[in-house]
């Protein structure tokens, strides 16, 4: 195993595997135009169907200020998932260069600071890094890693309530065989589009069961993504931070002491809270503002901590 290892270890360093790299690397680049495309339909499909399929068709079995409710979270976690989507991904992550004396990156051939790593993807070093996102199809790090947090929180919330929503649209139309009502067999009174989509045979039990679904492999995937970016921002790691804590226990150490500035220090650099910024005007309200550097309780700028 070891002269393994030495073998493809040899193959690396002359530059044999450079080739298939390079491949690799400009094929993710390519998927990643495609899969932002495809989050955009997706995200329009779930829009759709349930403002215009799911909640007129629940006022057979809920109230109606619960509908009205369900309907004004819907448009605010609508908003929120576009905003901080389109932000994640047009705002480039902060490239820092470092200055001589810091560590070497072979690859940009230049000096790299600390808290800084090279992405192969995207040919450059990042300063933050927190992992390379096919889905936006760039790097999450310094400056959009808000944006990418955020976004995945609110899509979150919002399959939440398209789960608790649409249950019972989801097993009318599942089971359509036992079921007494459907979408396109009922008169229904607040359902604006009613007769152009029940012109579509079939398209009304697709898309309910379809998004349903959906949104539960979100819930799942993307819930849990949210709740690992929590846990990692709460002790003021990035994902590349942890793995780097995760080696020998005096780096452990001196990582811990200089990241985590505690929960509620961490929380309030990581979404920007200084200089008088509430958190319902930044975080509640879609917002956007330059990258923040950490302020502690003496008011001292600390390098390794941006948002």
């Amino acid at each position: 195993m070891n002269k393994f290892c030495d073998f493809i270890d040899d193959r690396i360093d002359d530059g044999t595997f450079t080739p298939m790299v390079n491949a690799a690397n400009s094929s993710m680049r390519q998927i990643g135009k495609f899969l932002v495309f495809f989050v955009y339909f997706i995200s329009a499909l779930l829009a759709f169907t349930s403002f215009f399929i799911i909640i007129p068709y629940e006022q057979l079995y809920k109230p109606g200020w619960l509908l009205i409710t369900l309907g004004v979270f819907g448009i605010y976690f609508l908003i929120n998932i576009q905003y901080h989507y389109y932000k994640a991904r047009t705002i480039a992550p902060v490239a820092n260069p470092g200055e001589e004396g810091d560590e070497f990156c072979d690859k940009c051939n230049y000096w790299k600071s600390d808290r800084t790593h090279h992405c192969s993807v995207c040919e450059r070093c990042i300063y933050g890094m927190d992992h390379h996102c096919i889905w936006i199809n760039q790097c999450v790090g310094s400056h959009n890693h808000r944006h990418f947090f955020l976004f995945v929180a609110n899509l979150t919330l919002a399959a939440s309530v398209i789960i608790f929503a649409g249950f019972q649209s989801f097993y009318d139309h599942l089971f359509m065989e036992y079921s007494q009502y459907t979408f396109c067999t009922t008169i229904l009174e607040h359902a604006p589009l009613q007769d152009i989509i029940c012109e579509y045979d079939g398209f009304a039990r697709t898309a309910v069961v379809f998004s349903y679904l959906l949104s539960g492999i979100l819930l799942v995937m993307v819930g849990g993504l949210t709740f690992w970016n929590f846990y990692l921002i709460s002790i003021g790691c990035t994902y590349i931070d942890y793995l780097k804590r995760s080696g020998n226990k005096k780096k452990q150490q001196t990582l811990r002491n200089r990241l985590n500035k505690g929960f509620k220090s961490n929380w309030k650099n990581f979404l920007g809270l200084r200089r008088n910024r509430t958190f319902f005007r930044c975080v509640i309200i879609p917002t956007t503002f330059p990258p923040v550097i950490f302020e502690n309780i003496n008011t001292r700028y600390d390098n390794f901590d941006i948002v």
